[in-house]
């Protein structure tokens, strides 16, 4: 289903010219009439103003990256300086050499089949056969920071020879007569089912995480352990000419999308996509941008069964790539209705739902980008590869399928270790997330603010630690190393070693507090001790650790937000005298 899913996509957008393929293009070499360069190399973006302009998106002759591995063909017009002005380095100048003579054949063939722009071709060439003029671009060029890896185009007297029809033509019918002339076997094509020549190797997908630079095969067959049936190469998997090309140029495409989107996580790409266009926003936007307006609206529909209507029948596509090495790794395919996704992304920020610090507001419009660095010291590379893929499909299957273990496990050793900030939202949403998702047959449901209700000791632990570090403040004000700097980690998972030290310690805490804003926390101390029984759990099972993350998040929120009350108050009182 995932194959045709890519061929619907290709067909709709129209998608799959196997003559012509996008490439990126930094550089313009303008030329005259004669041959010599006019002023300099040009750089070419595809929005001068950005900060890190981008190369600008051109179609080129497509030639094929297998082709180029045998070292002795380069594109057609279009190719990196170091192929087709030998800007070279000192690794690849033999290979390079040679490439750069085909390119030049392939100008001098063009010359011969399309008369109309012989002097143009010609003067490109008599360029390419003068050394001093070559040398001086590579001095500009080397002036302006360009790389060897950079692709570049001629233009002739303000002529983009790329653009030219006559050329365009004779491209296509060299390309039509070589596949003519290659014998190929007839099998059954794995994606329409139906009996056509086959291809015995596959093009390559470019811009996959992880993958090589040249590009990434989505099937490949090279070792015979991989081989049955006498079949080798892709004949193994096989696909089509015209099946193939649908698929590829719709990862290429949805994998530039992605990107720009910014849906790239521990070198795993994330595609979406829906079988007919869709006239609403993506439901893939309210996760990455969690717009509170938006989600807000989304919430309401979902409730209402009104967003969405009348499109039950498209289809909701999402599948997740990395590269390993020269292959792609399908890590995760889903495929739903639209408004299956909007309803499960609904419930996701319901499951995400917690009281900010302040213990007033409920907040729920977390990025996904800022849930997944929530667990981490600095960057997301720190987790587990596959831990960002799995929360996003989590959120878009919705609460049948409980959030990863390890993602409580991540969000709980950074909660443990950091020092700076145990309140961050972000964090404990993902804990809340995943202890309201859990399948265990013990599962104790979370509420977005304090449950002062709760009879579970692991909840009770974690309030009550909020509460030893609220007197330690309100009796000795801050200092460097308190309870929570040297005693939370610990507390959170064996309980029963640390607590009774700290229960002696509030004792004289208490002693040292006797004005009206310690009086609650005397209360809380009190009730929580008793609802406690003083027995201390010994330790706690990484759900529990997790619940003692929000009794202590759940109780500090509540003390900012009486102190918040009782200073309003004051000020109140003090206008009022």
């Amino acid at each position: 289903m995932m194959l045709q899913a890519l061929i619907e996509y290709a067909e709709r957008e129209g998608l799959g010219d196997a003559d012509f393929a996008s490439a990126d293009v930094r550089w313009e070499i303008p030329l005259d009439a004669k041959g010599k360069l006019c002023g300099g190399p040009i750089a070419l973006s595809e929005d001068a103003t950005a900060k890190k302009p981008l190369p600008k998106k051109m179609l080129r002759p497509f030639t094929s990256v297998n082709e180029l591995g045998q070292g002795n063909k380069s594109h057609f017009l279009c190719d990196t300086l170091e192929r087709c002005v030998q800007m070279l380095d000192t690794k690849s100048s033999p290979a390079r050499r040679v490439q750069h003579g085909y390119f030049k054949v392939l100008l001098e063939q063009t010359a011969k089949a399309v008369p109309e722009v012989q002097p143009q071709l010609a003067a490109v060439l008599a360029f390419l056969n003068d050394e001093e003029a070559i040398n001086g671009l590579h001095a500009q060029l080397t002036q302006s920071k360009a790389k060897v890896s950079d692709n570049a185009i001629f233009t002739v007297d303000g002529m983009n020879l790329l653009q030219h029809s006559g050329i365009r033509q004779f491209w296509r019918e060299r390309r039509k007569a070589a596949n003519a002339s290659t014998a190929r076997t007839l099998r059954v094509c794995i994606a329409t089912g139906e009996l056509a020549e086959t291809l015995d190797t596959t093009e390559k997908i470019t811009g996959v995480p992880g993958g090589l630079a040249m590009g990434t095969n989505l099937i490949s067959f090279d070792k015979d352990a991989f081989c049955s049936f006498g079949l080798e190469q892709a004949q193994n998997a096989a696909l089509s000419a015209p099946a193939e090309l649908k698929i590829r140029s719709a990862l290429n495409t949805l994998i530039q999308r992605s990107k720009a989107q910014r849906l790239v996580f521990n070198d795993t790409i994330h595609l979406h996509w829906t079988r007919a266009a869709m006239p609403v926003p993506d439901p893939m936007d309210d996760i990455l941008t969690a717009d509170p307006e938006a989600i807000a609206a989304l919430l309401l529909s979902v409730k209402n069964g009104s967003k969405y209507l009348g499109l039950e029948a498209n289809r909701y596509y999402c599948m997740s790539l990395s590269g390993n090495g020269a292959r792609i790794v399908v890590r995760d395919w889903l495929e739903l209705t639209v408004p299956e996704v909007a309803e499960n992304i609904a419930d996701w920020f319901e499951d995400l739902g917690i009281i900010d610090p302040n213990g007033v507001d409920t907040k729920r419009d977390f990025k996904f980008g800022a849930l997944l660095y929530g667990m981490v010291r600095a960057e997301i590379d720190e987790l587990p590869p596959a831990l960002a893929a799995q929360l996003l499909h989590c959120a878009l299957r919705g609460r049948s399928h409980p959030l990863p273990q390890t993602a409580l496990a991540a969000a709980l050793r950074r909660q443990q270790i950091d020092q700076e900030d145990k309140l961050k939202p972000a964090r404990l949403a993902i804990i809340k997330a995943c202890l309201n998702r859990s399948q265990e047959p013990n599962h104790i449901p979370m509420n977005e603010a304090l449950n002062p209700e709760s009879k579970d000791p692991a909840y009770l632990c974690g309030r009550l630690f909020a509460v030893f570090d609220r007197l330690q403040y309100l009796a000795l004000g801050g200092v460097n190393a308190g309870v929570v700097e040297r005693f939370y980690a610990s507390a959170s998972t064996t309980p029963a070693i640390v607590m009774g030290r700290l229960f002696r310690n509030a004792q004289f805490h208490l002693a040292k507090t006797n004005d009206g804003a310690a009086e609650n926390v005397r209360k809380d101390f009190e009730s929580l001790s008793t609802a406690l029984g003083n027995q201390f759990p010994s330790s706690l099972t990484l759900e529990q650790q997790g619940r003692f993350a929000l009794g202590y998040y759940h109780q500090k929120a509540d003390y900012r937000r009486r102190s918040a009350e009782n200073k309003e108050a004051r000020e109140a009182a003090a206008v009022q005298a």
